[in-house]
């Protein structure tokens, strides 16, 4: 959905405001299902309370995403409420642990709880000033709300995160950012005239997405199996980018079927969706390489693909060839971290 935003091209190219928008929509979704998804991982007990939280959060996670909207300004408040709503009903769970806990999680509970509080009470405030102050207002709650976690590491690492369930949560997100990318292939075949150039943007396409979940889900699955004790700050951070990646190459797709942009645009955004996801996983599943030759599976082989992606992809003459170069890239990629994990070459 977040990706539809990406979709509004002029003369050939996305303006730097909408790129913007991009960012400032999708950062406070991440983060308001961020939140619950570590609370849960917690401190989370199938109790009425839980249960009810969990759908008064589906109703603000429903205005909040029926207010994504180009005209971000018209929807703000809508935006606003929904955001807001989410993180205060988080904000109500960490206070009942506060509450109710012993020792070390109700430490946790009550610096989440006050940090959480602070940075919902300053988006709130947004709705009493004006013009542009909203956003600053809005963003700086927002910011203020992802930035005090790490600042606090030192305390959350004393009630490690269960890496193997938070790495199946972040999964569910992964599949729904990846049937979005199938959406639009479905659109693309339903809205143009079904010829060989459709045909083929189709495939592509769906090669690219196969490509990206077999990755995915091999590395994650090799990184559940490892044991960890930490705050898994290095997981829940770095699937910000990941996500966002995907929006991007969800964008890809929509413009693989729609030549709107011209053949360095669509490059440089292609380039842009692989290489923060490439980054991405490699900061999310790999940073725990010990040897040597590990530490070249996980860090120098992610840089290589990095460079022979940008020689590709911003010297190809047209747009179907980068956007095939992009979708090899994806199984050149996965080829590779399939290989070198199933070796145990990876750490």
């Amino acid at each position: 959905m977040t990706a539809h935003v990406l979709t509004h091209a002029h003369h050939g190219a996305i303006e730097a405001s909408i790129i913007l928008k991009y960012i400032l929509i999708f950062v406070p979704l991440w983060w308001a299902w961020t939140g619950f998804t570590v609370y849960v991982n917690r401190f989370g007990k199938d109790d009425t309370a839980q249960r009810v939280n969990y759908f008064v959060q589906m109703a603000f996670v429903i205005v909040m995403a029926a207010s994504i909207n180009i005209d971000f300004e018209a929807y703000y408040l809508y935006f606003m409420i929904g955001y807001v709503g989410i993180r205060l009903s988080t904000v109500f769970m960490y206070a009942r642990v506060w509450k109710n806990g012993q020792s070390v999680p109700r430490q946790i509970a009550r610096f989440l709880t006050l940090s959480f509080l602070v940075g919902a009470l300053i988006s709130f405030s947004s709705v009493l000033l004006p013009g542009d102050w909203k956003f600053i207002a809005l963003y700086f709650g927002i910011f203020l709300d992802i930035a005090l976690p790490l600042v606090g590491r030192r305390i959350l690492i004393r009630l490690p995160v269960h890496h193997p369930h938070l790495l199946e949560r972040y999964g569910l997100a992964t599949i729904i950012l990846l049937g979005e990318m199938i959406l639009v292939i479905v659109n693309g075949l339903r809205e143009e005239t079904v010829m060989m150039n459709t045909v083929v943007a189709a495939l592509i396409g769906f090669v690219m997405a196969v490509a990206i979940w077999w990755h995915y889900f091999e590395s994650s699955e090799h990184t559940a199996e490892e044991e960890q004790k930490n705050s898994g700050q290095l997981i829940i951070y770095g699937h910000l980018f990941m996500y966002m990646s995907l929006g991007i190459i969800a964008s890809v797709v929509y413009y693989g079927f729609h030549h709107d942009l011209s053949v360095r645009s669509f490059g440089w955004l292609a380039l842009s969706g692989f290489g923060l996801y490439t980054l991405s996983a490699a900061l999310v599943f790999h940073n725990r390489a010990k040897s040597k030759r590990q530490r070249v599976f996980a860090f120098y082989m992610p840089a290589g693909l990095l460079v022979l992606a940008a020689v590709v992809l911003l010297v190809l003459p047209t747009v179907t060839a980068v956007y095939a170069a992009l979708a090899g890239c994806f199984v050149v990629q996965t080829l590779l971290v399939v290989v070198g994990l199933r070796k145990k070459v990876l750490g």
